[in-house]
C-alpha cells in the first residue's frame, strides 16, 4: 500500500509544496529589508526619485552603486535570470512529471510573467508604477534646480531619455519588486521541485540527469542569496519605508493571491 502522501493528488502536494518554498525564501527576503532600512537609520530615503543626486551618489559604496557588477548584471535583469533557470528547471523535472503539470507550470510563468510587465514595464502605455508615480504628485523636470520645468514624459524611461529627472510622487520600489516577484516564483517554479527530485529516493534517475538538476538548483540558492543581498543593498540605500513596503506588498501580494487560488482549486 502507498503511502497516504503519495496519495494526495499531485495539484494539492504542489501547492503545499509551493506554499513551504514561499515561506522559507520569503523570511530571509524580508530580514534583508528590514536590516538594511535599520542600517539606514531610517530617513525617507536617498532616492525620492528614480535618480540620486550627485551629493548622494558619493555616499553610497562603489560595491552598492547602481553601477555595480550584482546591480547590473543580477538584479536589474532579474526576470531574465528567472526566465532561463525556470526553463532549465521546467525541461529538468518534465521527465519525473506529468505534462499537465509542466503546463501548469508555464502557465503560472505567464501569468508571473504578465504581472511584471503591467507593473514595470508596459500597461497599455506607461506602466503601473509610473502612472501611480504621476498620480501621486510625480512628474518629469528639468534638471534646473529651483526653475525646473516640467517635461511631457509619461514614463522614467521617456523622462531619462528627455534629460528630465523624475521627480515629487510615490515611487514604489522597483527593485523590491522584482527581487522578490522573481525570487518568489524561482522558489517555487525551479528550487522546490528540482529538490523534490533530488531528495526522492524513489525517483532514481540518471546520474548524468541528477547531477544537471543538482547544478541547476546550486545556482538557483546562490542566485537568490545574491538577491537578498541586493535587497538589504536597496533597503540602506536606496528607498524610504513606505517605497519598501509598496513594492514589497505588490510582490507578496501576488503571490498570496496566487497561493489562495492554487490551493482552493487543489483538493486535498
Amino acid at each position: 500500500m502507498s503511502p497516504p502522501s503519495a496519495a494526495r493528488p499531485a495539484a494539492a502536494a504542489d501547492a503545499d509544496a509551493a506554499l513551504r518554498a514561499t515561506a522559507l525564501v520569503l523570511a530571509p527576503l524580508l530580514a534583508a529589508i528590514a536590516l538594511g532600512f535599520a542600517a539606514s537609520g531610517g530617513p525617507p530615503g536617498l532616492a525620492a526619485t528614480a535618480d540620486l543626486a550627485a551629493a548622494d551618489l558619493a555616499a553610497v559604496p562603489p560595491w552598492a552603486s547602481k553601477r555595480s557588477p550584482l546591480n547590473v548584471y543580477a538584479a536589474k535583469v532579474a526576470w531574465g535570470w528567472t526566465t532561463a533557470l525556470f526553463a532549465a528547471a521546467l525541461a529538468l523535472c518534465a521527465p519525473a512529471r506529468a505534462p499537465r503539470r509542466s503546463a501548469a507550470a508555464l502557465l503560472r510563468y505567464a501569468l508571473a510573467t504578465a504581472y511584471w510587465v503591467a507593473m514595470a514595464r508596459w500597461f497599455f502605455g506607461p506602466p503601473l508604477f509610473d502612472r501611480v508615480f504621476a498620480r501621486t504628485g510625480g512628474a518629469c523636470l528639468a534638471p534646473a534646480g529651483p526653475g525646473a520645468l516640467r517635461l511631457p514624459a509619461a514614463s522614467l524611461q521617456a523622462c531619462r531619455q528627455a534629460g528630465g529627472t523624475w521627480a515629487g510622487g510615490h515611487d514604489v520600489s522597483g527593485h523590491c519588486f522584482l527581487l522578490i516577484h522573481s525570487a518568489l516564483f524561482l522558489a517555487e517554479e525551479a528550487l522546490a521541485p528540482l529538490l523534490a527530485l533530488l531528495l526522492l529516493p524513489a525517483a532514481a534517475p540518471r546520474l548524468r540527469l541528477a547531477a544537471l538538476r543538482r547544478a541547476a538548483a546550486g545556482v538557483t540558492a546562490a542566485l537568490l542569496g545574491v538577491w537578498v543581498f541586493m535587497l538589504y543593498v536597496t533597503a540602506r540605500y536606496f528607498h524610504g519605508g513606505r517605497e519598501l513596503a509598496s513594492g514589497t506588498a505588490v510582490a507578496a501580494g501576488y503571490w498570496a493571491v496566487l497561493h489562495v487560488l492554487r490551493r482552493s482549486r487543489a483538493p486535498s
